[in-house]
C-alpha cells in the first residue's frame, strides 16, 4: 500500500514560503515509493495569484481548500478546517513549516486531531515501518533527539533552512479544489487593516556568509565583519554568544535559536562550534573555521581549519580583499 506524506503550503503575499518548498524536496527523498501531496488554504484571489508558483511544486496532488473566508490568516479557523481535512484523508505523515504562523497553527491542529507533534525539527527520515524519525535539538542544543510518534499521522514542523531545495523534476501536480464546510465557523477576529511589509532579502542562502563569535574578543573587532562583507559582497552572521554580548543583532544569529543557513561558503571566525550552532550550518557547502583552539568542535567539522587568532585573520582578510576571487 502506498504511503503518503502531506505538506501544508503556507502562502505569504501570494508567494509560497521557502520552507514549504524545502519540505516538499525533503519529503520526496524519504522513500522511493512515497506519494507526496500538499494542501493549501486561501481565498480565491490569493489562489489565482499564486497558481503559477503552486504549479511548480513537486507533489502528486495539491489540495486547494478555497473560500473567501480565508482572505486573512486566522488560527482557529485554519486549524479547524485543516484538522477536518486530515481526518478525512488520513496521510501517514504530515509536515508543516515552523514559521510564525506555523508555530501557532501546528499545536492547535495537533490538539484538534489528538495526535503528537514534534516541533522545530532539523532533520527527518523514516524507518522500515514508515514511522517518521523526527530529529530536533534538545538540552539547550547540547544533544540531538530523534523522536518517533505513536500517533497517526506522524506530525512534525520543520525549521526554515533545515533542508536544501534540490533540483528535482517538476511533477505538474493535479489540482484538487475543495469547497470547505464553513457554516458554524465563527470568526473570532475582525481584520480592520492589512499593510504589506516589503519582503527582505533572504540572506541565509547567500553565496558567502562570514560569522563571528567570542574569539574576536571585542565588539570593535566583530564590527570589522561588516567592513569585509561590504568589500566582497558577503553577508554577516553571529554566534549566540556574540549576540548575547550585544555585538550583533539577533536577526543575524546562526544556530538552533537563530537561523539555519545554506551558503556556498561559511567562514566562522572565533566560533567554537557548539552543537546548537552547528545545527544551523549543516547545509553549508563549504566551511572554513578560524580558531586558536584546535580542539574546538567546529575545527573537526570544517573543510578548512585554520589555527590562528580570528581577529588577526579578519584584519588580514580586509587588507587583501581587492575582490572576492582574490580572497577565496
Amino acid at each position: 500500500m502506498t504511503k503518503t506524506a502531506l505538506v501544508y503550503i503556507e502562502l505569504n503575499n501570494s508567494k509560497i514560503e521557502k520552507v514549504c518548498k524545502e519540505i516538499v524536496s525533503k519529503a520526496n527523498e524519504l522513500a522511493s515509493d512515497i506519494e507526496v501531496n500538499a494542501v493549501v488554504i486561501a481565498d480565491k484571489t490569493t489562489i489565482r495569484n499564486s497558481q503559477q508558483d503552486l504549479a511548480l511544486l513537486n507533489v502528486k496532488k495539491l489540495f486547494i481548500i478555497e473560500d473567501n473566508i480565508f482572505d486573512s490568516y486566522q488560527c482557529c479557523l485554519f486549524s479547524s478546517v485543516l484538522s477536518a481535512f486530515i481526518n478525512k484523508n488520513k496521510p501517514d505523515i504530515f509536515l508543516m513549516g515552523a514559521t510564525e504562523n506555523g508555530r501557532e497553527l501546528a499545536p492547535r491542529t495537533a490538539s484538534a486531531l489528538n495526535i503528537g507533534l514534534t516541533a522545530d525539527c532539523t532533520d527527518i527520515s523514516v524507518d522500515e515501518s514508515f514511522n517518521l524519525l523526527a530529529t530536533r535539538p534538545t538540552y539547550g542544543g547540547k544533544m540531538m533527539a530523534t523522536i518517533i510518534s505513536e500517533t497517526r499521522p506522524n506530525f512534525a514542523t520543520i525549521r526554515p533552512g533545515a533542508f536544501k531545495i534540490e533540483n528535482t523534476l517538476v511533477n505538474n501536480p493535479e489540482f484538487v479544489y475543495i469547497q470547505p464546510e464553513t457554516a458554524g465557523h465563527e470568526l473570532l477576529l475582525e481584520v480592520l487593516k492589512c499593510e504589506t511589509k516589503q519582503q527582505e532579502e533572504d540572506w541565509t542562502c547567500s553565496d558567502v556568509i562570514i560569522a563571528g563569535g567570542l574569539g574576536l574578543k571585542t565588539k570593535e573587532n566583530f564590527e570589522k565583519i561588516y567592513t569585509l562583507c561590504s568589500l566582497i559582497n558577503a553577508k554577516p552572521a553571529a554566534s549566540r554568544a556574540a549576540v548575547e554580548l550585544g555585538w550583533a543583532p539577533s536577526e543575524i544569529q546562526v544556530g538552533q535559536t537563530g537561523n539555519s543557513v545554506s551558503p556556498k561558503l561559511y567562514i566562522a571566525l572565533g566560533i567554537s562550534g557548539a552543537m546548537q550552532h552547528m545545527t544551523g550550518i549543516t547545509n553549508a557547502d563549504k566551511i572554513v573555521a578560524v580558531n586558536t583552539d584546535r580542539q574546538a568542535p567546529i575545527m573537526s567539522a570544517s573543510d578548512i581549519a585554520i589555527e590562528s587568532d580570528a581577529a588577526a585573520v579578519l584584519q588580514s582578510m580586509i587588507e587583501h580583499s581587492g575582490s572576492k576571487q582574490a580572497l577565496l
